[in-house]
This record gives structure tokens, sequence and C-alpha cells, in this order.
């Protein structure tokens, strides 16, 4: 019983890795250390230790110093853990969580059987996006809030990060939500909400898709 509770702790904590990196791709254009490690709670020092176990075995390839993307096979993990999340996430919104618990809780629920997600994801009714705007399967599309011009412009979807969705809670936006683009410097943008301006890091900003207000 012992090697099994150990072979399922790797198997989750390898995925786990694989769907930060996946997400910090798909949204930042990159994943670096210090993202996956803030992300999942560890020390660059971990991170770096278990990242280079899974390049060895061949989900993960190095870009450069700190900066990693997924390989065809990690990419396929990453891609179908990623669709169990994001139903989960719908099932717990519909239980009433924010936009932050939903995403912390279906970290801690993703890990159960296919069959499980199967029906939650039927009795949903197959939804195709979750609560923040991502596709169930494939990749999120928009512009980048750290890309975008000034103007106004819809928070079209989010990446599923703790910094990105803690942001949101702190400063009540959602999906659908609209704010003016005062400036942008070097990834970092001041935006204008309900007559507040605030200046966005580029790391909360790339993981913020906005599309324009005409």
């Amino acid at each position: 019983m012992e090697g099994i509770r150990e072979s399922r702790s790797t198997k989750v904590a390898m995925e786990d890795y694989l769907m930060a990196i996946k997400v910090f791709n798909d949204f930042h254009g990159e994943a670096t250390l210090t993202l996956i490690a803030n992300e999942l709670g560890v020390t660059p020092a971990t991170a770096h230790k278990v990242i280079e176990h899974l390049e060895n075995e061949g989900y993960v390839v190095k870009l450069s110093r700190g900066i990693y993307s997924l390989t065809d096979s990690g990419n396929e993990i990453a891609s179908k853990m990623l669709s169990k999340h994001r139903i989960l996430e719908i099932f717990l919104g519909v239980l009433g969580f924010n936009i932050l618990e939903i995403h912390v809780y279906a970290h801690e629920l993703e890990h159960v059987n296919d069959a499980v997600i199967d029906r939650i994801y039927t009795m949903l009714g197959k939804p195709t996006t979750c609560p923040h705007g991502n596709p169930i399967t494939g990749k999120p599309e928009g512009v980048r809030l750290s890309r975008s011009y000034p103007g106004n412009v819809i928070i079209t979807n989010v990446a599923e990060s703790k910094n990105v969705l803690s942001f949101l809670i702190q400063h009540k936006l959602n999906i659908n939500d609209r704010l003016t683009v005062i400036r942008r410097r070097k990834g970092n943008v001041t935006i204008k909400i309900n007559d507040k301006q605030i200046t966005v890091d580029e790391s909360i900003a790339s993981g913020i898709m906005v599309a324009e207000v005409k």
C-alpha cells in the first residue's frame, strides 16, 4: 500500500506541474520557474528539481535558463488535466464558489477517475467554456492586457493562476467586465476601473485576455 500511495503522489505532482506549465505557456507565452513555483506553492529549488525530472522523462523541454515548455507527450497529459479542471470549475461555480475558490478546489479534485468527470460533464450539459472564459478543450484566444492599446476593453478570459484570480477578486473584476487602458509601459499596464487608476504588473496583465470595445 505504501508503494501505491507513493506512486500516486508522484503522478499527481507530475500532472500539477505539467498543467501549470501549459497554462503559463498559453497565456504568458512562457512558463518561468518563478511563476510555476508561486502557483504550486513550492520553493524555486523544489520546482526546479521536479521539472528536471520531467525533462528527463521527456515531458518538459528547457527553452532557456528558468523558462520551460512542454513536449508533445507532456502537452497531451496537461491538456487532458486542464479539461478535467475546467469541467470541475463549472461544477463548483454552480455550487456558488467564487472565481478563485473554484480554481483552488478544482485543483484538489481534478485527479479523480475520468468516469466521474464524464458524468459531471454530461450532467452540466457539456458546456464549451469554463467560468474563467476558457475553452474546455483547445487553446484560449485573445489579446493579453499586457499588449493592449489605450482605450476601452472587456475582459474575455483569464489564466487559471492564483495571482491573476486574486487580483480580480481584490478589484471586484470578472469576465465580461469593462475597463479602460490608460497606458502601457514594458508590459505593465495602467487601467481605470470605476474612476480609479491602478497599475497592473506584467505578471498579472499577461494572464488577462481582453477585447476592444468600439
